[in-house]
């Protein structure tokens, strides 16, 4: 290992800044407030929505009493 030399260093600490860079995404945020606009904050909560069945983009509409 190059202790001495300078370059060492300075490649060195670029890639430790690198890896930091891609895992911090990956890592849970310690606060409430996302740190991505991506991601999903904690005061809105999920609400399921109805699946738009489609066949070639034309919509399908079951028939009645099929749910009964």
């Amino acid at each position: 290992m190059p202790w001495n030399d300078w370059q060492f260093w300075i490649v060195s600490l670029v890639a430790v800044l690198a890896f930091a860079a891609v895992l911090r995404p990956l890592l849970p945020s310690r606060n409430r407030n996302a740190s991505c606009p991506g991601c999903p904050s904690a005061a809105q909560p999920n609400k399921p929505r109805p699946a738009k069945l489609t066949i070639d983009g034309a919509p399908i509409h079951p028939p009645r009493g099929a749910g009964d």
